[in-house]
């Protein structure tokens, strides 16, 4: 039966008008997370409103409904991917929880079941982060090797050496159902064959493949399956492990407390039996109750469906899309065995820009990496944009991507036909900003992060890439270093620079409203002179935030108020002077930002380790006030300037006049680092 896309959507809150004619996005993540059905979000609310209590510990009416409801989503869950029996599934948060804990469980194990030194795991290099850092973690740990199985040209698992990847070393085969980022739809039975010769645990993580295809874990030849929630129309917190019931019963427990215990003495304790042996403390109760709901809704419309639903959107979506000029689709170009979602960079046009067009037209898609690194590199690109279909989406939301992405490539085509970018007006930073200005405070930055050696880095506000260049030299010839500008004159006159030594700098063109940097993740980050300019603080920094690694070094500056700055003060003057208080006003706004704003605002952003420095320096520019007008344009003033220029210039001389000698302006610079970690 044929799914009906609009009455399903009327099930949706997400998708309905707001009371000020708003309309939702069009929401292309659902690989991401779901939208959630009313019903799911009723049985929620009345679970909390009328049977909240804690569930197995109390005897009173109210205690006994909370478990009955508990265990009844169990049962639930477990007929929905076909599980022998419902003390088969045990509650997690998600499933990256789920992996972890089986993880976990095979250090302290038994016999088979034990992963110690010189055993070997088997992972591919589709898998999602959630299947891949705790595997690794674990033979760190342990003195375990890693194996990878590959994926071919067309994104499909390379089998070709699959028994001799997987052979009598081989203790467990981790593999990932359906890939979040190619869309594969993986052959586990074959694989789970092949592992189970040489007896090693097959592991399937089915988060993507249980919301679009149902499964039956009896068939799949798994010995465990784990998934998420909130990827099938449930909440969010809840996740669930599907094992064979005599493995659970031969595995230790990963968290110890309350509810996982049967009895305790003084030297003994005796676990409970599975599930609730792996449930320490009191569980997602609401979350597992939602779960139950959405499992009854999605059965309700039917897997078969869904499934069919699926198939004629990814179909239309790859012929659709195919027409857009430039695009490359990451992953399988054919339809067979393959989920609802494309990933996608397209040529000539920066990640970043085509990921603020979609959103700026109401588009909602993922962009990044998708926790799904070694599928990146294996495809050679750092990032790509993502866009996943679920029971909600149509054609004609497929029409809106393609036509928007259409609009972008020609725009882009538009800017790319001339390159001949105005440079005249920027050009003194090459002989002037660039040696007694931006300089030192370069070469300050970077001391202040101290970058090792192969350090990936990015500098927002590259300028002429002033900044850049300090950057590569510092990290050296195994770094990359990546700048980005407002002002596409700016970085074709930093392109025209000779290259500094040491990493190669790559230079792309980001927005302002909101800040969009590249979609790469890194190791440090440089933001100088920029965050002043930028309309929204908060997320500009929230951006910088999400590019940066896990510990990664950040550094930004911003100049200190106009009466610490003598140069940004004569602009300042002759903007009042000429044009009046107001537009003075408008010019003395981005010299406004303390440096204690900004240390908050990272501290607001997630960062840590946050530090507030100041530092003055003198500063000579050659060329005198008609370079210093030439290079800062008098600053968010500049469209009201007409025919005022002259004028403007002429005042700032004279505000000048008593620092000015035959070698250009003397007077001091000032400005605040704020060094944070990530």
């Amino acid at each position: 039966m044929a799914i009906d896309v609009e009455s399903i959507r009327k099930e949706f809150p997400f998708f309905e008008t707001a009371p000020d004619d708003s309309r939702p996005p069009v929401y292309l993540d659902s690989a991401a997370t779901t939208q959630k059905p009313a019903v799911v979000l009723d049985v929620l609310n009345h679970y909390y409103i009328r049977t909240n209590a804690n569930v197995h510990r109390g005897v009173y009416r109210l205690a006994v409904q909370a478990t009955e409801l508990y265990e009844g989503a169990r049962s639930k869950i477990a007929a929905f991917v076909r599980a022998p029996r419902a003390e088969e599934i045990v509650f997690t948060k998600n499933a990256t929880e789920a992996v972890n804990l089986l993880a976990n469980s095979f250090i302290w194990a038994d016999g088979r079941l034990r992963v110690g030194p010189g055993d070997e795991i088997v992972l591919t290099e589709m898998e999602h982060h959630s299947n891949l850092i705790p595997w690794r973690l674990l033979a760190e740990r342990v003195g375990a090797k890693v194996r990878y199985l590959g994926i071919t040209d067309d994104g499909r698992l390379d089998l070709a050496d699959l028994s001799e990847k997987i052979d009598e070393r081989t203790k467990v085969v981790a593999v990932v159902h359906a890939s979040n980022i190619l869309g594969t739809v993986n052959p586990v039975a074959t694989i789970a064959a092949r592992a189970h010769e040489v007896g090693a645990l097959m592991v399937v993580d089915a988060a993507q493949s249980v919301p679009h295809l149902g499964i039956d874990v009896t068939t799949l030849g798994a010995d465990f399956v784990v998934f998420s929630g909130h990827k099938m129309c449930g909440p969010t917190g809840i996740g669930a492990l599907w094992g064979r019931y005599e493995l659970l019963e031969a595995l230790p427990p990963f968290l110890g407390g309350g509810e996982m215990i049967e009895n305790v003495a003084v030297d003994a304790m005796h676990y409970a039996a599975p599930p609730l042996k792996f449930e320490a403390g009191t569980p997602p109760v609401a979350q597992a109750v939602g779960l139950g709901a959405a499992c009854d809704f999605l059965s309700e419309i039917g897997m078969d469906a869904i499934a069919a639903h699926d198939q004629a959107l990814i179909e239309y979506a790859l012929d659709r899309l195919g027409n857009v000029p430039g695009i490359r689709f990451i992953g399988p170009t054919d339809t067979a065995n393959r989920l609802p979602l494309l990933s996608f960079v397209v040529d000539g046009i920066p990640l970043q820009r085509m990921r603020a067009s979609l959103d700026e037209a109401g588009i909602a898609v993922r962009s990044g990496n998708h926790c799904a690194q070694l599928a990146c590199s294996r495809f050679g690109v750092p990032a790509a944009i993502r866009a996943s279909f679920y029971l909600y989406n149509s054609p004609d939301e497929v029409d809106i991507l393609a036509e928007t992405l259409e609009t972008a490539t020609r725009s882009q085509a538009a800017v790319t036909a001339d390159t001949s970018f105005d440079v005249s007006r920027v050009r003194p930073y090459k002989d002037i900003l660039l040696p007694s200005i931006f300089q030192p405070w370069a070469e300050y930055m970077v001391q202040a992060l101290a970058p090792v050696p192969g350090t990936k880095a990015l500098d927002v506000g590259t300028g002429p890439g002033t900044v850049a260049r300090v950057l590569a030299q510092a990290v050296g010839p195994t770094g990359a270093v990546v700048g980005t500008d407002l002002n596409p004159a700016m970085l074709a006159l930093a392109a025209e620079l000779p290259a500094a030594d040491g990493a190669p700098i790559q230079y792309v063109e980001c927005g302002a409203t909101p800040l969009h940097v590249s979609d790469q993740a890194f190791d440090l980050i440089t933001m100088q002179q920029v965050l002043q300019f930028v309309p929204d603080r908060g997320a500009a920094l929230a951006e910088l935030r999400r590019a940066a690694r896990p510990g990664a070094r950040i550094a930004i500056a911003t100049w200190q108020p106009l009466h610490r700055n003598p140069l940004f003060r004569a602009l300042h003057d002759a903007v009042a002077a000429v044009l009046g208080p107001d537009k003075a006003d408008l010019f003395e706004e981005p010299w406004s930002l303390s440096g204690i704003e900004v240390a908050t605002l990272a501290k607001e952003a997630g960062f840590v380790d946050v530090e507030l420095r100041e530092w003055t320096l003198p500063a000579t520019v050659p060329g005198g006030p008609d370079a210093i007008c030439c290079l800062f344009d008098f600053s968010a003033v500049s469209p009201y300037i007409g025919s005022r220029r002259a004028d403007l210039t002429a005042a700032v001389r004279a505000n000048l006049a008593h620092c000015t000698d035959e070698t250009g302006v003397h007077s001091e610079t000032a400005a605040t680092l704020v060094t944070a970690r990530a």
